[in-house]
């Protein structure tokens, strides 16, 4: 794991890897990942693959203040969520350690 401010790092293999690319090419794959879900349905994912403890309500309430700008209503009470978003709000407010 490359420290914060470390642009290379050298692999167990011994090649060099461009953290900072790493980083970017990380974070816009993760930007375009998507899940259509109810909030109970990502309430259940969220517990099921990360460990967060995040109840339907709580996402009901993010929702609906904007905390999740990126995600969008599909019909009959699913929407696409951002998967970056919803998983750094359930860091937060999950007790779950990170």
């Amino acid at each position: 794991m490359a420290a914060k401010g470390e642009s290379l790092l050298l692999c167990k293999c011994g090649n060099p890897i461009n953290v900072v690319e790493l980083r970017e090419q990380s974070r816009d794959k993760a930007e375009a990942i998507h899940l259509t879900k109810t909030p109970a349905g990502m309430s259940q994912w969220l517990k099921d693959n990360y460990g967060y403890e995040v109840s339907r309500k709580q996402i009901s309430n993010w929702l609906n203040r904007g905390k999740l700008p990126s995600s969008k209503p599909v019909d009959d009470g699913y929407w696409e969520f951002n998967i970056r978003e919803i998983l750094a709000l359930a860091m937060g407010s999950s007790g779950r350690p990170a």
